[in-house]
C-alpha cells in the first residue's frame, strides 16, 4: 500500500535499514537506522500509531496523535476500563449534533404549548401546562435544551418554594414536586422527539404505595368553614353577581371549575333537580348526572329562564374572584396592617366532598357525585377532612339571604389537618 509503514535494507554509509511510514500533512517521511532490530520496532510503533486501516485515511496530523496519546494514557490509568474509543466518538457526534440543533427552553415550550393546543386539549389543561413550565421557564428559559441535565434540573426543583400567600417560602408539598416533575418529563420527552436533546433529564418518579411513605406524605385537603363560605358567596353576591351560579355548583355540586366554566342552563333540570354533564363538558370524558340538592337549588332559583353560557368569560371570573377576596380582608387591629383572606386551593370541590360524606353518609354516592366512577378509594385520599364532620350540617343550611343570619354561627377561619 502506498501509505503503509515498510522496512527495508539500504545503501547507506552510517545507516543499514529504512522505515518509510506517513508523515504530517500526507506526506511520506523516512528514519534511517543501523541496525534492523531498531528499524522493526520502530515500524511497529507506527503500524499501532495507524492502526490497521488507519493509512486508508492519510497520515495523522499533530493534533490527531496528541488526541490519541491522551487517550492512551487515559485509558491506562483509569478503572474502572472507559468505553472503546469509537463508541466514545459515535456518542460525542450524537451530542454534538443535537447541541447545534436544540434550541432555547422558552422555544421549546412556546412549541410545547402550541402542540397541546393543536390537539385539543382543554384550556385549563394548557393553563396548568403554562403555570408549571412557567416557572422552569422562568429560570432557565436562556439555556439550550440539551444542556439541561438530571442533576440541574433536581437541584432547580429541590430549590423552589411555595408561592402562596399562606404558605410562601415553604418547600413545595409532595403533590406539587410530582405535578412539575411530571409535566416537565412530558416537556423533555418532546424535546427529545423534535432532536432538540438525546436524553430525558427529569428522572421518572413513582408515588410510593408504602403506609410509611402515605403517613409522611398525607395531609387532610383544606377546606373552609360554612361561616366563610358563606361571606365569600355574599361576596360574590355584592361585588361579581353574574358569577353566584357558577360559584354556587362548585361549592354545592362538586362541579369542578372547568366543567363549570363549559356548562350551560340546558344541563340544568329544574323539573328533576338533577344537573346533566355530557361527555364533552367533564374532565373525564364521560356523561354524568348529579342531585340538586335543596340548598343549591335556593342559590340557582333566580336563573331558571336563564339561558347559554352559565359561567361569563375566564376574566370576568378571574376579576370578580379578587374583587369579593379582597372585600373580605379585615384589620386585627385599629392601626394594623389587613389581614387578607384566604381562599384555600380548590377549596369548593374539597369543601363538597367532605361536607356531602358527612351529612349523607354515603360514600359511594359522594364519590359518583364527584365523578369517581363511586370509588370511594379517591374520595377518602384526597377530599376527606376527617376534623369538618360537626360542621357539615351547617353547609347545607347556607342559602340566600339578605342578612348572614342563615348561617349557623360558628368558629370562623380555614380548616386544615
Amino acid at each position: 500500500m502506498q501509505n503503509a509503514v515498510s522496512v527495508s535494507s539500504c545503501k547507506h554509509p552510517r545507516y543499514s535499514h529504512r522505515v518509510r511510514f506517513p508523515g504530517p500533512n500526507g506526506k511520506r517521511a523516512d528514519r534511517f537506522f543501523t541496525n534492523e532490530t531498531d528499524a522493526l520496532a520502530f515500524a511497529k510503533e507506527q503500524r499501532k500509531e495507524t492502526g490497521e486501516t488507519g493509512t486508508a485515511f492519510g497520515s495523522m496530523s499533530e493534533d490527531e496523535r496528541s488526541a490519541l496519546a491522551f487517550w492512551r494514557a487515559f485509558v491506562k490509568d483509569t478503572a474502572p476500563a472507559p468505553p472503546e474509543l469509537l463508541a466514545v466518538l459515535k456518542d460525542f457526534k450524537k451530542s454534538w449534533l443535537a447541541s447545534k440543533a436544540s434550541v432555547t427552553i422558552t422555544t421549546a415550550i412556546e412549541k410545547f404549548i402550541a402542540h397541546h393546543e393543536a390537539d385539543g386539549s382543554s384550556e385549563r389543561h394548557i393553563a396548568s401546562l403554562r403555570s408549571r413550565l412557567g416557572r422552569f421557564e422562568k429560570d432557565k428559559g436562556e439555556c439550550i435544551v440539551s444542556t439541561i441535565t438530571t442533576g440541574a434540573f433536581t437541584d432547580w426543583l429541590n430549590g423552589l418554594r411555595a408561592t402562596r400567600a399562606d404558605c410562601k417560602g415553604e418547600k413545595l408539598t409532595a403533590v406539587t414536586r410530582h405535578n412539575l416533575t411530571r409535566s416537565l418529563r412530558s416537556f423533555f420527552a418532546f424535546a427529545m422527539e423534535r432532536g432538540w436533546t438525546l436524553s430525558n433529564p427529569v428522572p421518572a418518579t413513582k408515588r410510593s404505595k408504602s403506609k410509611t411513605a402515605k403517613l409522611a406524605t398525607k395531609k387532610a385537603p383544606e377546606i373552609m368553614l360554612p361561616a366563610d363560605i358563606a361571606r365569600f358567596i355574599k361576596a360574590i353576591q355584592a361585588k361579581a353577581p353574574s358569577l353566584v351560579p357558577f360559584w354556587s355548583l362548585k361549592f354545592f355540586a362538586g362541579i369542578r371549575d372547568a366543567e363549570a366554566a363549559r356548562m350551560d342552563w340546558n344541563m340544568i333540570d329544574f323539573e328533576t333537580g338533577q344537573i346533566h354533564l355530557p361527555a364533552n363538558v367533564s374532565k373525564t370524558g364521560e356523561d354524568r348526572t348529579m342531585k340538586i340538592e335543596p340548598n343549591l337549588a335556593a342559590w340557582l332559583q333566580p336563573f331558571t329562564q336563564a339561558s347559554g353560557k352559565i359561567a361569563p368569560g375566564d376574566t370576568t371570573r378571574k376579576r370578580g374572584f379578587k374583587k369579593a377576596i379582597a372585600s373580605l380582608s379585615v384589620k386585627e387591629s385599629k392601626d394594623g396592617p389587613a389581614k387578607p383572606f384566604v381562599f384555600p386551593s380548590n377549596a369548593a370541590r374539597h369543601c363538597f366532598g367532605t361536607f356531602h360524606l358527612f351529612h349523607f353518609r354515603d360514600a359511594g354516592e359522594t364519590a359518583l357525585q364527584l365523578g369517581h366512577k363511586g370509588n370511594p378509594a379517591m374520595l377518602h385520599e384526597h377530599y376527606k377532612n376527617p376534623t369538618a364532620e360537626k360542621h357539615a350540617g351547617a353547609f347545607w343550611k347556607i342559602v340566600p339571604s339578605k342578612t348572614a343570619d342563615n348561617v349557623t354561627r360558628i368558629e370562623e377561619g380555614r380548616m386544615s389537618a
